[in-house]
């Protein structure tokens, strides 16, 4: 009985794999549909620097992306929008979903309001798997990111008052049943993200190359072109979430303040500062010497490990200008923008060690010249002393001759009158 009914499996079994193997060889041979979307397009200009303008700039990145990916095998790539046209964030989440797309991609250059941030981020749906699949890829492109030198502003999530994702595509992208991802690849407006992409168009196709190899990897694509294998790529995979993932909304719970160092020959003052958030991680961190009324330009927080584990201390010099009142502030920023500053630190003036050096040298001078002044009068006091006694000398020797002269003439008087 349990030979007959192994070969009556073994007869089932083979009729199953006869009946669907086309089936699975059609799923084998099925490629990959990726879609790129550069944003903005037509009189959607995006962020604008000096010449630089971000339709234009997403764009080359785009097909730069799209090359490089055309290199992996299984895979189909797709523009948005091929050249300089406005289209709605709507009909770029459909043309995804009429292609079949297992993924969308959109790419952005950002600018800050005033001009202070600087670094790269990715922003991802905030709900189920497309949440998950989002953070997972949103990973790995951040490490490339990095990998080139930028700094790293997090992956993040923002909602509207709807409490639904405040980015258009990934939200229409979610409806679609389609994982999205938003890149902003660094600032056009901060000195620290300039040197990443205005040496041309060269520069800007090098970003499209890193979003491909991000892809790849998440993915798992192979290139025989390029000589690459990332089939076993290690893909950190992420949770799905059982609720919608909301920003952090509340600002750094510390941000304390102490002189660790005052150097009165230079000026420089080492600043110890202390910072902690909880909810998120500290990004940057400013100071001011005025109260408050000025703030210094925002500096990397540092972070030890990784890019969402910020340290708690961190400790940093200033050099501040001499004879002036101090009033130390310093201000701390999380990963969503929300700072919390410190308590005002007053420090005495710093002395001018220039202004101290010519005091001293002044007090000198007229020390010296008060003790030539005072050595000059004792010399013409003994010089007149010596004039006197030169002068009573004189005098007295004048009154001896006289003196003499008169004893002469009495005694020849004397004489006269005797012989008379």
């Amino acid at each position: 009985m349990n030979r007959r009914f192994f070969i009556l499996l073994s007869i089932t079994g083979f009729i199953f794999i006869l009946a669907f193997a086309p089936v699975i060889c059609a799923r084998a041979d099925e490629k990959l549909v990726i879609v790129i979307d550069p944003g903005h397009g037509g009189d959607n200009l995006g962020a604008l620097y000096e010449e630089y303008t971000e339709k234009e700039m997403n764009l080359v990145v785009a097909r730069a992306m799209q090359e490089e990916l055309l290199k992996y095998e299984q895979v189909e790539v797709y523009l948005t929008r091929e050249g300089d046209t406005n289209i709605s964030i709507k009909d770029r989440a459909a043309f995804a979903a009429e292609k079949n797309a297992d993924f969308l991609f959109c790419l952005h250059f950002n600018t800050s309001e005033e001009r202070n941030y600087f670094g790269a981020e990715v922003w991802v749906p905030a709900t189920g798997e497309y949440y998950a699949k989002g953070y997972s890829f949103a990973q790995i492109e951040m490490q490339e990111l990095t990998g080139i030198g930028l700094y790293s502003r997090g992956i993040k999530t923002r909602l509207n008052n709807l409490g639904m994702d405040y980015y258009g595509i990934l939200r229409y992208c979610t409806a679609k049943k389609i994982p999205s991802a938003l890149i902003e690849h660094c600032h056009l407006d901060h000195e620290k993200d300039q040197g990443f992409y205005q040496e041309g168009e060269e520069q800007l196709r090098e970003f499209g190359r890193l979003d491909a190899r991000a892809v790849a990897k998440y993915l798992g694509l192979r290139s025989t072109i390029l000589g690459v294998d990332y089939s076993d790529h290690p893909v950190q995979q992420t949770d799905i979430p059982s609720e919608t993932v909301a920003p952090d909304r509340t600002e750094p719970e510390l941000c304390r303040i102490e002189a660790a160092e005052i150097r009165e020959d230079t000026g420089e003052i080492t600043v110890h500062i202390e910072a902690e958030d909880p909810d998120s991680y500290i990004l940057y961190y400013g100071y001011s010497i005025d109260g408050g009324r000025t703030w210094s330009p925002l500096e990397e927080w540092p972070r030890p490990d990784q890019w969402d584990h910020s340290s708690r201390e961190h400790e940093f010099s200033i050099t501040v200008p001499f004879d002036q009142e101090l009033q130390l502030m310093a201000r701390v920023y999380n990963g969503f923008d929300l700072y919390t500053e410190s308590d005002r630190l007053d420090l005495p003036p710093v002395p001018d060690p220039q202004r101290l050096k010519e005091e001293a040298k002044k007090d000198y001078v007229e020390i010296h010249y008060e003790e030539e002044v005072i050595s000059s009068s004792e010399d013409t006091a003994e010089d007149s002393f010596l004039q006197i006694a030169i002068i009573i000398g004189l005098l007295l020797l004048l009154m001896f001759l006289l003196t003499l002269v008169m004893a002469k003439m009495i005694i020849s008087l004397i004489k006269g009158n005797k012989r008379r």
